[in-house]
């Protein structure tokens, strides 16, 4: 009897491991950490485009001038507003970077790779230009009414914002 105890022990313990599956859908926090690599190679990229287009000495501040100098002067902010709402380089590089990104057969930008994310249609099919274009631009329908868009991502099923609703898309695990 004690043989067979040990026996079925053994069977039980020689089982086949269990395999834990990621999520199929991208969480709020995977979502938010990508939009941050993108942003910080967004901002990188614009800063390049700026500093080699400066014509005035205002733009090379730096923080520790900002800092030890007492903040920023009124000119200094109205030079910088100029700078990123009368440029057409910052939308255009935007866009362009999420839109073709995300159509893109990676069907991701770079943050949303990174993080093993990728945007798909309804059917998990790579999406169109014209769908990457929609689900860009109905952002704004994400960010207008505080936010709360971007919010709809942590109470749906399959974590989808405003956006993705507008453009029928998801953003989905990369398996």
């Amino acid at each position: 009897m004690p043989t067979a105890i040990t026996d079925s022990a053994f069977i039980m313990s020689s089982a086949s491991p269990v395999v834990k599956r990621a999520p199929l859908y991208g969480s709020f926090m995977s979502r938010f950490v990508a939009f941050l690599i993108d942003t910080t190679i967004l901002v990188f990229w614009y800063s390049i485009i700026i500093y080699s287009m400066a014509e005035y000495s205002l733009q090379f501040n730096t923080w520790k001038q900002v800092v030890f100098d007492g903040g920023v002067s009124l000119l200094e902010f109205e030079v910088v507003l100029q700078l990123f709402f009368y440029s057409l380089y910052f939308p255009v590089l935007h866009w362009l970077y999420y839109t073709l990104l995300e159509a893109s057969p990676k069907q991701a930008t770079i943050g949303k790779y990174t993080l093993g994310l990728k945007v798909t249609d309804l059917r998990g099919k790579r999406i169109t230009l014209l769908q990457a274009n929609v689900r860009y631009f109905s952002r704004i329908l994400s960010a207008l009414p505080l936010l709360l868009g971007f919010v709809l991502i942590q109470f749906q099923r399959r974590r989808q914002a405003l956006h993705d609703y507008v453009a029928r898309t998801l953003v989905m695990t990369d398996q």
